[in-house]
């Protein structure tokens, strides 16, 4: 099913749904920017899309040109092809409105807009059930944050999604406050239970495998 909802965008709506996609899509999440202090994150998220486009995964990103969600939105594009052929389904994204003006709208599916980034983590939360978030600003957190709450009462007769955070010195400060949330009892299930904090390609593979 095909829905127009300006001159620009038509986005496939539905399919992405479903549970089999659901299990092969890998949403990644991350800095928009590029600095020289994620850099090192920058290479390895475009190392890690490779290995899962190969692997058959669907990657979904914000469809952004820059920082890290460029690289695994360019690495997926670039990494797409099969016997000469281009295979966009497994480049998917969701648009934010009005567009930010670096999206490469032609290389990719789009499965769903959002008018807020709120907006846009909800429907993450919907067409994905593997999350990879490297370090970021403060909507990276946010997302983080969101994603985490909701793993923490996934809905009845779901399994919780897998949320891996790349960076164990990025995100010490957040793995402290869920320690400590866990230690106070406000939370019901121990934190390495609602997410994984992990540093290197090969740790990163084997949490979402």
């Amino acid at each position: 099913m095909k829905i127009s909802f300006s001159p620009e965008i038509t986005f496939t709506a539905n399919k992405y749904k479903t549970a089999p996609k659901k299990r092969e899509t890998v949403a990644v999440l991350g800095s928009s920017k590029e600095t020289d202090q994620i850099s090192e994150y920058i290479n390895l998220c475009s190392d890690v899309t490779k290995n899962l486009i190969i692997a058959d995964k669907n990657i979904l990103t914000g469809c952004g040109s820059f920082g890290i969600m460029g690289a695994a939105y360019n690495s997926a594009k670039e990494n797409s092809v099969l016997n000469g052929k281009m295979k966009p389904a497994q480049n998917l994204a969701i648009v934010k409105k009005p567009l930010w003006g670096d999206e490469d709208l032609e290389n990719c599916v789009i499965i769903g807009t959002a008018d807020s980034e709120s907006q846009r983590i909800e429907k993450f939360h919907k067409k994905a059930d593997k999350f990879l978030i490297f370090p970021g600003g403060a909507s990276t957190i946010q997302e983080a944050a969101t994603l985490i709450a909701s793993n923490h009462y996934p809905p009845e007769g779901e399994e919780r999604k897998k949320i891996v955070l790349v960076g164990k010195d990025y995100f010490a400060g957040l793995s402290k406050q869920y320690d400590e949330l866990y230690r106070n009892g406000l939370l019901n299930v121990e934190p390495d239970e609602l997410f994984t904090v992990v540093d290197t390609k090969k740790e990163i593979l084997e949490s979402l495998d």
